[in-house]
């Protein structure tokens, strides 16, 4: 069988088909409007998180 023949094809094919998934997991929410009510970014995530200052005493 000639398999070695289609192989290059075959992974250009596949890397893109990943690459399109990825962009769709990425950016569908955005592009098809397919969620509602959007995920926080992470900057929304960071403005909710709060910090406090760790004090260690020794003693």
């Amino acid at each position: 069988m000639a398999l070695h023949i289609f192989w290059p094809a075959s992974a250009c094919l596949t890397l893109f088909v990943v690459g399109v998934i990825m962009i769709i997991l990425k950016y569908g929410p955005r592009l098809f409007q397919s969620r509602h009510t959007p995920l926080p970014t992470q900057q929304e995530w960071e403005e909710k998180s709060y910090s406090r200052e760790i004090s260690i005493s020794m003693g």
